[in-house]
């Protein structure tokens, strides 16, 4: 790790960049540390999640990626490495031990889930505040907010809590603009200025001033919105946590693709550096400038490049065949809510388990899969058709749905293949297990695909009240529903 270092310094920039968008030459000051993901050994080490035994605030822990290989191409600045989505990266760094500081690096993501981890760093990150640990850290990630952003730079620092125990856990996002997803499949540059002025916060919590910038332009500046109210009337925490870099006693952990609960991130990374400055806007238009955000990276990374000129199959059909219940049209006819199975109800403290096979069509859409809904009613599929009708949430098997149980579900993790889902969920086996424990319910999918590969998706923590009932829903597709246990 100290030659590591060492030799970034002794490489660190001291450059002056040609004008970007009609602005002068910007000076950069010195690197406090810079990634180039080209190829060299530069310290970062594969990664990926195991059991969560002794972690009192996480549902995985982070162990190393034995036989990981690291697959470099054509990145926006120089090569860059493509995350194959089954490990992610312990990169190494260290803090600033400072308040004021940049974080920048260039993404271009094959796989997004809401609220997964590209860079996320702090320390005591699987741990529970709670449970007295001086638990401090920032993700940057993708949320699942109506309308969606990403980048969304969620960050927390327990120490820095409410008088009245409120959390520090604010978030900010290119909020002026009505749903940013950016970075999905093209290169974009995300950078974080850290400038450290002291913010009371609406909840009481304390932040920090912060600036989020996309591809050089600046997209939310936190102590502008603070002090002006430029972006909209600060209510809640729209801010950043104090002390992310300063970790005193504690051990630092910078992580990218990776963290103790979220789906593993799938893609390119490139580029990235770390400032114990606050950078100017001309300085990050200048970093941006310095890289391309045209360059054509292919989907599933460099060893896309091979096949790229092998025709795709075309996905084959698969024979409807009932053996149970059928719930749909086997000819996918059905459209969404078209068709209910059976409700089932499930009393606190108890769980059931649901068998069923899936059909659609072979080029199917990844919502053409069950869907789950919790409700309140053991009859009734709306409000004009059971008296006390609601949803506590609608669940999919592509990680979507809606209702305040879902708004407010603890964890959502699964380990799809995003590239095959379609295929893979078509006649393949699902077996749901609904729990209710009480205050929340947990919805649990194993799913084995045709070709015999189990993958698992994960709703936990999702709010209700008492005995739960649930069923499923078409959309698009056809369910054979083999057993309820």
């Amino acid at each position: 790790m100290k030659k590591f270092l060492s030799v970034l310094l002794a490489a660190a920039l001291l450059l002056t960049v040609v004008s970007f968008a009609g602005a002068e030459a910007a000076e950069l000051p010195e690197a406090f540390a810079h990634i180039t993901f080209d190829g060299a050994d530069e310290g970062y080490k594969a990664v990926t999640n195991g059991d969560a035994d002794l972690l009192d605030g996480a549902n995985k822990s982070i162990i190393p990626a034995e036989g990981a290989e690291f697959l470099y191409g054509a990145g926006a600045v120089g090569n860059a490495l493509y995350i194959d989505g089954t490990y992610g990266l312990d990169l190494g760094l260290q803090p600033t031990n400072t308040d004021v500081w940049t974080v920048s690096f260039w993404v271009n993501a094959d796989r997004l889930s809401d609220y997964g981890p590209t860079l996320q760093i702090g320390y005591n990150m699987g741990r529970a505040a709670d449970a007295g640990n001086n638990v401090a850290w920032m993700n940057v990630t993708q949320t699942n907010w109506t309308p969606k952003y990403f980048p969304t730079i969620w960050s927390r620092n327990e120490g820095f809590d409410s008088a009245d125990g409120v959390d520090c856990w604010p978030w900010m996002a290119p909020f002026q603009d009505d749903g940013a997803m950016i970075g999905k499949r093209e290169w974009a540059m995300f950078t974080i200025v850290a400038t450290g002025e002291e913010q009371n916060l609406p909840s009481g919590a304390k932040g920090v001033g912060a600036k989020l910038y996309v591809n050089g332009e600046l997209r939310y500046d936190s102590q502008e919105n603070y002090v002006n109210g430029t972006y909209f009337n600060m209510t809640w925490d729209a801010s950043l946590a104090p002390a992310i870099m300063q970790p005193g006693d504690n051990t630092f952990e910078s992580l990218f693709g990776i963290n103790y609960w979220d789906t593993i991130y799938k893609g390119y990374v490139d580029d990235l550096y770390v400032f114990d400055t606050a950078l100017t806007a001309e300085q990050v238009a200048a970093l941006f400038a310095a890289g391309d955000a045209t360059v054509d990276s292919p989907k599933g990374g460099p060893a896309a490049d091979a096949a790229a000129a092998e025709p795709e199959p075309v996905p084959a059909a698969v024979e409807v065949v009932i053996n149970g219940t059928q719930v749909g049209e086997a000819d996918f006819s059905t459209a969404f809510w078209g068709a209910h199975s059976d409700i089932w109800g499930v009393a606190v403290g108890e769980s059931k388990t649901v068998k069923l096979v899936n059909y659609h069509a072979a080029e199917a859409s990844n919502w053409n899969t069950p869907n789950v809904v919790l409700q309140t009613t053991p009859t009734g599929h709306a409000a004009d058709q059971a008296e006390g009708y609601a949803e506590y949430a609608v669940v999919r098997t592509d990680n979507y749905g809606w209702g305040a149980g879902y708004d407010g579900i603890a964890q959502l993790e699964c380990d799809w293949n995003w590239d095959t889902f379609v295929a893979d969920t078509n006649g393949a086996e699902f077996t749901v297990t609904v729990v209710n424990n009480g205050e929340t319910a947990d919805v649990l999918y194993k799913v084995v695909t045709p070709a015999g590969v189990e993958h698992f998706q994960n709703y936990k923590g999702i709010a209700v009240t008492g005995d739960v009932y649930f069923c499923f829903v078409c959309d698009g597709n056809c369910m054979d529903i083999l057993s309820i246990e």
